[in-house]
């Protein structure tokens, strides 16, 4: 069987067990019975991470030990119209040409590319390695929460692949430092006017993408529009505001949100004149989202109270002054976001706005002052914050031996120089190197787009070449 006919048998079987974020058990104990079933001794700390530890190659067993390093938990989004259930059904993969993704949900690849590549290397005899660690650690995409409760000894290995990034030939060797700010704002109802019709306000059909990778592309944040088409609709003569909701994710972009309006039959043609003129500009300002959508239409739940017209104002006011999108560019990697702010949610619990948002950046300096900005602009809507997690920066070192190891292949194997940069996104490397000082690190990956939204594809060849380089990476760590 070819190498990648391999990988991508694994991938097959790791997409049919559900892995959402904090639902990562049946994935850790499938990969405990496969380390069992080949005598291999394996480990789970209190927090659910997982170690296996795949012995060297015959002759190989003096040689220092690597550790492959990805995370066994998934961003579990579908499109409006899919009956996807993530905690039964398998992911269902669809191959187009050279590319792999799912039928209407998240592929997974991120990260399960790591764990299907990770296990094919280990068992694979044609491969020679050192003695290997395999680290899947849980919760990643929810707050980095397995890597954040590592403990000094859980691995031994002093060299460590990431196979968290998302571009072939690239060697990821930094990442931004996050933040996760909450924004909490009551406000006070009142009863409907009689003879009012409640009415749904929608956005959809947009890209979304990471909060990290895809934030400086020029995609539309579905709770900045629908703000925007609710700061011209809420002012017309005896319209409300009832509820909004918006977003699934901190580390994504949204895709999709939607109000709820109470609006008096008189108002109703001038509300739809709106809403069909705003569709047409959202279009022309954003002409990739091809498929942007912005509707109207009858809202037949239960009757409910209207916001204060003063606190409507007040949260629309606050969801078009977040920040979102980048602030700034790095000087030292080109095209890579130096500091950014990603409004994630909005919804209403109770009578209680909550907005939620991700600050990053390459800079500690940069990633405070982003979050002073989100929390003045909350605090001017009168609306109290929370950090509710926090993760560092990776400070690149261009002087890592593991990187000019992965250089020097990568020339020999393609003719040209491997690119390496810093990524706005984090990695759980950031956090690995503060609990394991001195481990060197090196984060890799295949080409993978739209990460974090159903429209994330894998490319099959890229994987097929990340498989011969981390081959022979591995080979050269044994043999050295």
């Amino acid at each position: 069987m070819a190498a990648i006919d391999r990988i991508l048998d694994w991938f097959e079987r790791i997409s049919a067990i559900p892995r959402c974020s904090k639902n990562e058990e049946a994935i850790a104990r499938w990969f405990e019975r496969w380390a069992q079933s080949r005598g291999w001794t394996s480990r789970r700390d209190p927090t659910g991470n997982l170690v296996i530890e795949v012995p060297a190659s015959p002759g190989c067993e003096a040689a220092p030990g690597a550790v492959i390093q990805g995370h066994l938990d998934m961003v579990c989004e579908r499109t409006p119209t899919s009956t996807h259930d993530f905690t039964r059904d398998p992911i269902r993969l669809v191959r187009e040409g050279e590319w792999l993704r799912a039928d209407e949900t998240t592929l997974g690849a991120d990260n399960g590319v790591a764990l299907a590549l990770g296990a094919a290397l280990a068992e694979a005899a044609d491969v020679t390695r050192p003695p290997l660690e395999l680290l899947f650690t849980v919760d990643e995409e929810t707050g980095l929460t397995g890597a954040k409760q590592l403990q000094p000894g859980f691995v031994k290995g002093r060299a460590l692949i990431n196979l968290d990034s998302e571009t072939e030939g690239v060697f990821t060797v930094g990442c931004a430092g996050g933040r996760d700010v909450q924004m909490r704002r009551p406000f006070q109802t009142g009863p409907p006017a009689p003879g009012d019709r409640f009415l749904r306000l929608s956005v959809g059909g947009l890209h979304g993408g990471h909060s990290g990778v895809d934030i400086h592309r020029p995609r539309a944040n579905a709770v900045r529009l629908l703000a925007l088409a609710l700061d011209r609709l809420t002012p017309l003569p005896g319209a409300g505001l009832v509820t909004l909701s918006g977003g699934t994710r901190r580390n994504a972009i949204p895709r999709d949100a939607s109000a709820v309006i109470a609006c008096p039959p008189a108002a109703r043609p001038e509300a739809e004149r709106l809403v069909r003129k705003l569709e047409r500009r959202f279009a022309a300002e954003y002409p990739l989202e091809t498929a942007l959508q912005l509707s109207l239409s009858p809202f037949d739940g239960p009757g409910a109270e209207i916001m204060r017209p003063a606190d409507a104002e007040t949260a629309i006011r606050l969801l078009l002054v977040v920040p979102h999108g980048p602030a700034g560019m790095s000087p030292d990697f080109p095209d890579v976001v130096m500091t950014s702010n990603n409004l994630a949610m909005a919804g209403v619990e109770g009578r209680t706005l909550k907005v939620f948002t991700t600050q990053r950046s390459l800079s500690p300096v940069g990633l405070d002052t982003m979050s002073a900005r989100v929390r003045a602009a909350a605090a001017l809507a009168g609306a109290l914050t929370l950090t509710e997690s926090e993760y560092p920066a990776w400070v690149p070192n261009l002087h890592s031996p593991l990187l000019g190891r992965c250089r020097e292949l990568y020339r020999g194997m393609n003719g040209r120089e491997a690119q390496v940069r810093a990524i706005h996104a984090g990695i759980e490397c950031a956090l690995i190197g503060g609990i394991y000082p001195g481990m060197d690190m090196i984060s890799l990956g295949p080409t993978t787009e739209d990460a974090h939204s159903p429209s994330e594809r894998l490319n099959v060849p890229s994987l097929a070449r990340l498989w011969d380089f981390t081959a022979a990476l591995l080979r050269s760590l044994a043999t050295d």
